[in-house]
């Protein structure tokens, strides 16, 4: 009896020491993987251009950045682990993905193929379409003491304090399947230099530049600020956005559209759009107080500018990223002959749009 525990005893030992053996090998697996952060992706005559950084450890080494060509992505991935200095690249972490412009016709299809099919990436990757390369983004964020994704994620943090929203790359793929165009948050590297000084101002700054619309095929549509206003309203509303207005900086609390169609003899010819804000004032730039009721019509005017504006610019592409054949056909269409023709019907659809101004008299910022 006592041999067979000893024997028992014995055996439970090896199988420990294995599992220990296991979980040390496992963790120096570990070890040896280097997560990439942000992905950019340009396209060239011959194929596609991949920029990467790895990401950085607070105690760790600095980033790694890595730019490789190839014939499609997966070639250029393969080729950036080749040259790879110590680490294999490792995807599953990765927290952002930049489009260069010159890609954003041809390359968007692609990269969300490669996404989708990869079993490392994910499709809720908040995407950025870069004004210039990827390229240049990923390098020319990067220096000794800070990187392209810490600088994302600071952009990141303050665009969603101002109510911006950011498109993941899921959202995105969405959109162009069911509208054929898709809202993106474009970005622009300046050098930040001259703004921020010692080592911290080396290299360049990642600034919000307003919205995209991406389109295959097709180059990418930049929307002015005013446009990217109204793009906000009309879709995910307007929240903590700045806005000068008559030597008055205004913050925007709240604000939100309702969108409604108009008929004549049972078909569609218009919109209606009623808009609605409350702002509270930052800053008063100019001499004596500001007149509130005169901010609030200057606020009502440029509110019903944004909007029109932009449904301008949708209607002249003939891209209804907006999506307003959502709130349209819900009322009118119900799946009818016009929802099928809505290519055809809605560049020519008339728009006529309301706006309501409040300021908050009390200037207090909660918004209550």
């Amino acid at each position: 009896m006592k041999r067979i525990f000893l024997l028992l005893y014995i055996f439970l030992l090896l199988s420990l020491a294995g599992c220990q053996g296991n979980l040390f090998s496992s963790r120096r697996d570990m070890e040896r993987l280097r997560p990439v952060q942000t992905l950019g992706l340009d396209e060239t005559e011959e194929g596609v251009y991949i920029s990467v950084a790895a990401g950085t450890e607070p105690e760790g080494p600095g980033a790694l950045v890595m730019t490789a060509p190839g014939t499609g992505i997966e070639d250029a991935v393969t080729r950036l682990q080749d040259y790879s200095p110590e680490d294999e690249l490792f995807y599953a972490h990765n927290r952002y993905l930049l489009l260069g412009a010159d890609a954003a016709g041809a390359g968007i299809l692609p990269l969300l193929d490669w996404v989708e099919r990869s079993p490392a990436m994910r499709m809720e990757t908040p995407l950025f379409l870069v004004k210039g390369t990827a390229r240049e983004a990923v390098t020319g964020a990067s220096g000794e003491m800070t990187d392209v994704t810490r600088r994302l994620a600071s952009l990141e943090r303050e665009e969603l304090s101002r109510g911006r929203h950011i498109y993941t790359l899921r959202q995105i793929a969405a959109a162009l399947l069911e509208r054929g165009g898709a809202l993106c948050l474009a970005v622009e590297p300046v050098p930040s230099r001259d703004v921020v000084l010692g080592s911290m101002g080396d290299g360049d700054a990642l600034l919000p530049a307003g919205y995209a619309v991406l389109r295959p095929g097709e180059e990418p549509l930049f929307l002015t600020e005013g446009e990217s206003l109204g793009a906000e309203l009309l879709t995910a509303g307007l929240s903590g956005a700045r806005v000068p207005l008559e030597d008055v900086m205004l913050d925007i609390l709240q604000g939100s559209a309702r969108v409604r169609g108009q008929r004549e003899d049972g078909q569609l010819t218009g919109m209606d759009i009623r808009c609605r804000l409350t702002a509270g004032i930052l800053e008063q730039t100019g001499a004596g107080d500001a007149d509130p009721d005169a901010l609030e019509q200057a606020l009502e005017a440029a509110a019903e500018h944004w909007i029109r504006a932009v449904i301008a610019r949708s209607q002249a592409v003939g891209c209804d990223f907006l999506d307003l054949q959502g709130p349209l056909t819900a009322d009118f269409f119900r799946g009818g002959g016009e929802a099928r023709r809505w290519k055809e019907i809605f560049p020519g659809l008339a728009v006529n749009v309301t706006a309501e101004a409040r300021i908050d008299r009390s200037y207090d910022l909660s918004g209550e």
